[in-house]
């Protein structure tokens, strides 16, 4: 078996990893301390995927090379608002604050592009946040969009974040593991802030560094909205366990019209900076 190839490295081992990382951060900590801190095992899952792919430069100069910086930046904030029992405005405010810091550090093209990333990234944000630690909701959108944001790179023209959003979003699966059919831990901010702000930053390194549509990846970003839809769905009708499946669903469809307007929008082809993107052709 080759350990090195592509999608064993970015599809299996950040599954296992991060199942495999949350159980053992849970037993670890114990019955009573040990699922509320067992999330961050996705922290350091979304982490050692990324340094698989890309590695550790300690003075990063491309976009991508900086992306693990942003990984374990938010990884190190989640475990600060999870110790500090941060409330939900002020995890919003953390995390808006670390991705604004990030887009000044990846880079954005323009004042004007750069309020709108963040804006854009401050809604994911706050949609992520605002769903439930203790059940799958936020894993499945994480997830969902994970795996289209993946698509979307690969339609254009970008193996290596490909690569990357396919392992974040495996990464979140097997965390969701716990989460879904029932719950064993719980998805706080340990986990979480991590998990979103990795796929804001791949998000925006796509729009960067390839030619995928501006729409397609604002329809990505919009799938997060699913779970406002979802909630709106009337509470007796949908179990636990089946509420993430309708989130999934939902946010399945958006990210479906995203593929479908990548393909529509000849965002195909070679990355609109090769330099950043210094690959192999994947062997599948």
């Amino acid at each position: 078996m080759d350990f090195d190839h592509p999608l064993l490295r970015s599809l299996l081992m950040p599954l296992c990893l991060a199942f495999l990382a949350t159980a053992a951060i849970r037993g670890a900590f114990g019955a009573s301390a040990g699922p509320r801190w067992a999330s961050a095992g996705l922290a350091l899952a979304l982490l050692a995927g990324a340094l698989a792919v890309v590695g550790w430069q300690a003075r990063p100069g491309s976009l991508v090379e900086k992306l693990p910086w942003v990984v374990a930046a938010a990884g190190l904030l989640g475990l600060a608002l999870e110790a500090l029992k941060a409330s939900l405005p002020a995890q919003w405010a953390a995390a808006s604050a670390l991705w604004a810091l990030a887009l000044a550090v990846l880079g954005t093209g323009g004042l004007a592009a750069g309020a709108a990333s963040w804006l854009v990234g401050a809604a994911v944000i706050a949609a992520v946040l605002r769903e439930r630690a203790d059940n799958a909701d936020a894993a499945a959108l994480l997830a969902v969009a994970g795996l289209g944001l993946a698509l979307v790179a690969m339609l254009a023209g970008s193996a290596l974040l490909f690569e990357l959003a396919l392992g974040g979003a495996a990464a979140v699966a097997g965390m969701a593991l716990w989460l879904w059919p029932w719950t064993r831990i719980g998805f706080g901010p340990s986990g979480r802030i991590a998990a979103v702000l990795s796929w804001l930053a791949l998000a925006h390194g796509t729009a960067r560094l390839t030619q995928a549509p501006a729409g397609a990846l604002l329809l990505l970003a919009a799938a997060f909205a699913a779970g406002v839809l979802a909630a709106a769905w009337p509470r007796r009708t949908v179990s636990a366990w089946a509420s993430a499946l309708l989130r999934a669903l939902v946010a399945a469809l958006v990210v479906a019209g995203a593929v479908a307007l990548t393909l529509a929008g000849g965002g195909t082809g070679s990355p609109a900076s090769p330099q950043e993107d210094p690959y192999y052709t994947p062997r599948w």
